[in-house]
């Protein structure tokens, strides 16, 4: 399905970056993982190794706009042209509005927000060659629904979903841009959710049960194959039918 293809994934060492990279592997794509941790990104290319694919592995602050530039840098020296990015790098901080201070907002947009913004401006100067060109972000429920102590989050996600419109807009009909937005995912980031919180999201959901990265990776999946050549410009809401 994506037989030779260059994928660039951010927050690729755990999670739905990680499931991504594993079913992106699958279907023949060769796979560019980029995170901080690059011990975790080893063992993900160990693990990545039975594919008959190539796996490049970039440690990365994706907050400092040096380190991006760098990045870049190394890439070039892999592939001279990038066919799938999936933005999928993000934190969530909990708090109430009041209390929220003005250092965990900017980091909440710095990560959420800028990094994928200036990490995208690099990637697309590399995909315009590219008949395949499909550039995928990773949203949250949260921007459209909100959520009690998460308004910096669901901010953050929010100015995503605008920039992830426009973007498809000006670099059509050349690259594709789509966005996802999960619901409550069982993945490291609902630590931050009480076990009240959990279990009002599970009885929300039509599964009754939260999304696991499977069930994220599957769409990007689709998002980045011919299988949607036809859609850009759409956010899809992957929340068990929560909102």
């Amino acid at each position: 399905m994506l037989q030779q293809r260059y994928a660039l994934i951010t927050g690729a060492s755990k999670g739905i970056g990680k499931q991504t990279a594993h079913l992106f592997a699958k279907n023949g794509a060769n796979l560019l993982l980029v995170a901080r941790d690059i011990d975790t990104l080893v063992s993900l290319r160990d693990e990545l190794q039975e594919f008959s694919i190539n796996v490049d592995i970039f440690s990365c602050d994706l907050t400092d706009e040096n380190e991006i530039k760098s990045l870049f840098i190394k890439i070039k020296k892999v592939t001279k042209v990038i066919d799938i990015v999936v933005n999928n790098a993000g934190i969530i901080k909990s708090s109430m509005f009041s209390m929220t201070n003005s250092d965990t907002l900017k980091d909440m947009f710095q990560t959420n927000l800028y990094a994928p913004y200036i990490l995208t401006q690099y990637a697309t100067r590399m995909m315009r060659k590219s008949p395949y060109a499909s550039v995928i972000f990773i949203s949250s429920m949260m921007a459209t629904k909100g959520g009690i102590g998460h308004s910096a989050y669901a901010s953050s996600k929010s100015a995503l979903d605008g920039m992830m419109k426009s973007l498809a807009k000006e670099l059509a009909p050349t690259i594709r841009v789509n966005a996802i937005a999960p619901g409550v995912v069982q993945t490291d980031m609902i630590k931050t959710l009480s076990e009240d919180e959990k279990e009002e999201y599970t009885s929300k959901s039509l599964f009754k049960r939260l999304a696991t990265p499977n069930d994220i990776a599957t769409v990007i999946l689709f998002l980045a194959s011919d299988m949607s050549k036809y859609i850009t410009a759409e956010l899809i809401n992957v929340d068990g039918g929560i909102c």
